[in-house]
């Protein structure tokens, strides 16, 4: 049986471990030439992580595929890393069908401080030779880039909401502000209206913090990784 894993152009980290488990297992690795990709970070990654046997631009995989899949290596199966084998049959159904933790997820890693950006189970650091990625008790996985990503998206969403609620909030103090004016309640107008700008400018602040440069947001690390490396 002959095993083959070809990493293409493409953003974060996507494909790193799948490489890595080939490797292990006999087969042959295959990354497009960082130079040729329109987004490096995929193959720049298995680079960095995996040992690589071809480094090629993506118009030349078809005929190499072809040469590999007609040479020796085809008709041979070296014997792999059993551990990595049985890692993946684990991981392959929990993928399938779900189950994770019955399955024994938790015996891919340790226990990590983070949870998942999708259910917010608690996840397990899985390490593959330089690569680390984790698996969340409900069998979500997930690269690190991947994991940073979905956390800071997170992050932007929640003060998006907060934003929101505040414009809210501020918006009906205001109109309660103008209920109690048209009551000949004064003074305690005075008090909605007060709490109404105060809102509004809390408000304020949450989109600065979002929208400034310095603000630590997805678009952000996508072009860090992209200078990273460059």
């Amino acid at each position: 049986m002959f095993s083959n894993r070809v990493v293409l152009s493409g953003a974060l980290d996507d494909g790193t471990s799948g490489l890595w488990s080939i490797k292990r297992l006999g087969g042959v690795t295959m990354v497009q030439d960082p130079a040729d990709a329109q987004f490096d970070s995929m193959p720049v990654s298995a680079l960095e992580q995996v040992e690589i046997d071809h480094i090629v631009p993506a118009g030349e995989m078809g005929r190499l595929i072809s040469t590999l899949l007609a040479g020796p290596t085809a008709a041979t199966s070296r014997q792999g890393d059993e551990q990595v084998r049985e890692r993946l049959a684990l991981e392959t159904s929990i993928s399938a069908d779900g189950d994770a933790f019955a399955k024994g997820v938790t015996d891919l890693g340790d226990y990590t401080p983070f949870t998942c950006p999708e259910c917010e189970g608690v996840l397990i650091r899985v390490k593959e030779g330089k690569n680390v990625r984790f698996r969340c008790h409900t069998g979500h996985g997930l690269s690190r880039e991947a994991l940073l990503y979905g956390v800071v998206e997170k992050v932007e969403m929640r003060y998006w909401d907060v934003m929101r609620s505040l414009e809210e909030a501020a918006m009906l103090l205001e109109e309660m502000g103008h209920t109690l004016d048209d009551n000949g309640q004064s003074r305690a107008a005075a008090r909605f209206r007060d709490n109404a700008s105060q809102a509004a400018r809390q408000s304020r602040q949450v989109r600065d913090l979002v929208l400034g440069d310095d603000a630590l947001g997805s678009d952000t690390l996508m072009e860090e990784a992209a200078l990273r490396r460059s």
